[in-house]
């Protein structure tokens, strides 16, 4: 290979790094990648070793809602379902243009096959692609892309974007995966998104909003802060999967930084602990996540940390009492919601519309035999002289 084409290939994975992995479209400067296993240093920071000992994920559906997932990087190889793409022709989820979802599942559900052979937290979990955004975050279908994970298999969903806004369409998307007990984790924002705290949908109740460690254990320096963290996890210097125009220069590997890359990394652990319980509710999953952290900084919860740094082993082995609700709260119903419900005195129009169409399939049996018995009736009559 010529030293002219080994700079061209550097040149672009550096263009490629530099957009890969952020919350809410936001770059975040990376570095080009050694091979994945030299660089990835949280796996010895979590103890996955031990960790796969115990569970690997097997059975558990994870949604990446996100740009896409290239279903074809030799270490996603068998692990990406057929998913959806909400923007434009549907592709099932498997073309990712932005190079984002790619790493975020890389982080999940890698298990090797490439030249690098790179690992995810939970490699027998499953990936189902949601591609919700391309380009940009911003007016992105994700309230939808939530929507579809659930009523698709997904038991955790991991949503590496977000914005300083809300909407009760997102409310109700997450509300709604809350209520058909599935866990929702999502990246808590980078400060160069600007000075909003942490961003939604993980500032909603409920959610698992994580925040990114460096190295040292110390909370990376370009994360937000806010008291929606619950937890906290590597975020810096982490090498992963990237796309297919990637694949073409140093064998589809990336080093990045941000809470994009940090969530997915409790994402996994999600998905190792519902194998590892699978009796256990998205609550109380939420619950060992959270109740398992090692604590640092101040003193129980705080705007760095949030509870702690996620210990995956802890998670798997901890003595954990059961709980009945999510810790983290869960997301009220809208104002919009509760007024129809009390215009129609708390009947649920749910069992009220097929009670109603029972009463009127009766009521019309009861027609057709009238009619029977006047017509036999008057067939039956004697004819008149």
């Amino acid at each position: 290979m010529s030293a002219r084409l080994s700079a061209l290939r550097r040149s672009v994975l550096a263009v490629t790094a530099g957009l890969a992995l952020t919350a809410a479209g936001t770059p975040v400067p990376a570095v080009a990648a050694a091979p994945p296993l030299e660089r990835q240093w949280h796996l010895d920071a979590l103890r996955v070793t031990e960790a796969h000992r115990i569970s690997t994920g097997e059975g558990v559906t994870v949604a990446v809602v996100d740009t896409g997932v290239y279903a074809e990087h030799p270490d996603l190889a068998g692990r990406i379902l057929d998913g959806r793409r909400l923007i434009g022709r549907d592709d099932k989820g498997k073309v990712d243009e932005r190079n984002h979802g790619t790493g975020v599942a890389g982080l999940i559900a890698a298990r090797g096959g490439g030249h690098g052979r790179a690992l995810g937290i939970a490699p027998d979990a499953r990936i189902l692609p949601v591609t919700v955004a391309t380009n940009t975050f911003a007016g992105s279908n994700l309230p939808e892309g939530i929507r579809y994970a659930v009523d698709h298999g997904a038991k955790v969903v991991n949503i590496s974007n977000g914005g300083p806004t809300t909407s009760s369409a997102l409310d109700e998307a997450v509300r709604y995966a809350q209520s058909k007990d599935v866990v929702v984790v999502a990246a808590a924002g980078n400060a160069e998104q600007g000075d909003t705290g942490v961003l939604y949908p993980a500032r909603l109740p409920g959610v698992i909003a994580v925040g990114a460690t460096d190295r040292d254990g110390k909370p990376w320096s370009g994360g937000t802060r806010g008291e929606q963290i619950a937890v906290t996890a590597p975020g810096v210097d982490v090498s992963t999967t990237a796309g297919r125009w990637s694949d073409l220069t140093e064998g589809g590997y990336v080093t990045v930084d941000g809470t994009s890359a940090a969530a997915p990394l409790v994402a996994g652990a999600a998905a190792l602990v519902r194998a590892r319980y699978p009796e256990a509710s998205a609550a109380e999953v939420v619950n060992r996540l959270v109740s398992t952290a090692r604590d640092a900084g101040p003193s129980g919860r705080d705007d760095q940390y949030g509870f702690g740094r996620l210990d995956l082993v802890r998670a798997l082995t901890a003595d954990v009492p059961p709980v009945d609700a999510n810790p983290l709260g869960t997301v009220p119903v809208a104002e919009s919601e509760e007024t129809a419900a009390d215009s129609n005195d708390g009947v649920d129009l749910g069992l009220l519309v097929p009670f109603v169409i029972g009463l009127l399939v009766v009521a019309a049996l009861v027609v057709l035999l009238v009619v029977v018995l006047l017509v036999v009736r008057r067939a039956n009559r004697p004819a008149r002289r």
